[in-house]
């Protein structure tokens, strides 16, 4: 004979469980605790989804330290977040972050195959439910981490800027990620 749980208690299982996540309710791609620890304050100011054929490739979320959009590259703390809808090897992050740093006109003005190097040795294959997190700082050092891990930093002023114009650049690939990201 199977024993039921009174109402009262089958109520708040079901309420507790559906709070449980609240605080992170609507964020796509929220903070990992090994970021929001290291940095405290971080303010989502956008987030998206990419689609590409009707595949749900990625869930991403851009954060800053002071919510000023103004020259927030080069002189702000911020992070972008991305949750990973797929597995993508290594090797193809790479290859796409190389072909969109030539589409924005990158590869004469920046050490682009030094730093496809160091983010060879940095970036993992990921598998669905990763989350990579790059966060920029104005002092020049960008961080990467993997779900809860620290990958590695890369201490180079242009690197940071350079890496998120990906995404947030006004020229980058996917206008309407862009503008979600930037919270237009």
């Amino acid at each position: 004979m199977i024993k039921l749980l009174p109402p009262k208690i089958i109520l708040l299982l079901v309420m507790a469980w559906c709070t449980a996540g609240y605080a992170q309710a609507g964020v796509k791609s929220p903070l990992p605790e090994v970021v929001k620890l290291q940095w405290q304050g971080f303010e989502m100011i956008g987030q998206t989804t990419l689609k590409r054929f009707g595949l749900h490739i990625y869930d991403a979320s851009f954060w800053m330290l002071d919510d000023k959009l103004t020259d927030f590259m080069t002189n702000n703390t911020c992070a972008l977040s991305i949750t990973y809808a797929r597995n993508i090897r290594a090797k193809n992050l790479l290859s796409n972050t190389k072909k969109e740093w030539k589409r924005l006109g990158f590869a004469g003005q920046y050490p682009i195959e030094a730093w496809l190097e160091i983010l060879k040795n940095l970036w993992p294959d990921v598998v669905k439910g990763d989350q990579l997190v790059v966060v920029t700082q104005p002092d020049g050092k960008t961080t990467f981490f993997n779900n809860q891990t620290s990958l590695g930093t890369i201490d180079d002023s242009d690197f940071g800027a350079a890496f998120l114009a990906i995404w947030l650049d006004e020229n980058s690939r996917f206008k309407k990620n862009r503008k979600e990201l930037l919270g237009e």
